[in-house]
C-alpha cells in the first residue's frame, strides 16, 4: 500500500465513498456493493475521515472507526483506506486533488447519497469537486426531490448522465453525474450512536 492506499492499477475505475463512518454500518455496504454494480467500478475504496468539518462534534478515535470498517467491508473489490489523515487533507476537493497526484492514470469517481448531493454548495470548494471528478448519487430515503432540486443539481443540469448510462459514468469526462434509485436501508449511523452503538462497540 502506498499512502495507505489499496492497490491499484492504472486505467481502473476507482469508486470513493467518504465519510466518518461513525459507526460503519450494514448500509454503507449495501451502498457500496449498489454502487459497484451500477457504475461500473473496478474497485471502491472507503475512504474514513479523520473528521467532518461540517459536524461539531468529533468523531469516535479513528483508528476504531478503521478497524470497526475493516472487519465488515469483506469484499475482493472493496477496501478501507486512512488516506485523509495520513495526507493531511480535511476536504474532500483536496483530498481528491492528493488521490489524482499519488494515483496517476486511475479513473476516480465521488461517491455519494441523495442527502448530500442536496447539501454539496456547503461543502469547501464543491465546485471544484464537481470539475475533478465524476459523481456517482445514490438515492436515500425521503431524499430524492430535494437532491434533484438542489443548487449543485441545477447548475450542473446539463452534466446529468440517465440513470440508464449510469455504467459508463467512470470514463466520463468531469463534470458528470449521474443519480440512481437503488433499494435502500434505512439505517444511519446517527440513528446507531443514538441507540448507544458506536464504532468501539462494533470493533468488538
Amino acid at each position: 500500500m502506498t499512502h495507505g492506499l489499496p492497490f491499484s492499477r492504472p486505467g481502473q475505475v476507482i469508486g470513493l465513498l467518504g465519510g466518518s463512518f461513525d459507526p460503519p454500518h450494514e448500509g454503507h455496504v449495501h451502498i457500496s456493493r449498489e454502487a459497484l454494480r451500477r457504475f461500473g467500478l473496478d474497485r471502491l475504496w472507503w475512504l474514513v475521515s479523520p473528521g467532518n468539518p461540517l459536524k461539531r462534534h468529533g468523531p469516535a478515535p479513528l483508528a476504531a472507526r478503521m478497524a470497526a470498517a475493516r472487519a465488515l467491508l469483506v469484499h475482493p473489490r472493496m477496501a478501507v483506506t486512512d488516506f485523509e489523515a495520513r495526507m493531511g487533507t480535511r476536504h474532500t476537493a483536496e483530498t481528491l486533488a492528493a488521490l489524482m497526484r499519488v494515483c496517476p492514470g486511475r479513473r476516480f469517481v465521488w461517491l455519494m447519497g441523495a442527502d448530500n448531493l442536496a447539501q454539496l454548495h456547503l461543502w469547501q470548494d464543491w465546485r471544484a469537486i464537481m470539475a475533478s471528478v465524476p459523481v456517482g448519487v445514490l438515492a436515500r430515503p425521503g431524499q430524492r426531490i430535494s437532491a434533484r432540486l438542489s443548487v449543485a443539481a441545477r447548475v450542473h443540469a446539463v452534466a446529468r448522465l440517465p440513470a440508464g448510462q449510469s455504467h459508463a459514468l467512470g470514463r466520463a469526462d468531469p463534470p458528470a453525474w449521474c443519480f440512481v434509485n437503488v433499494p435502500m436501508m434505512d439505517i444511519s449511523s446517527s440513528a446507531l450512536r443514538a441507540r448507544g452503538i458506536t464504532a468501539d462497540v462494533a470493533e468488538k
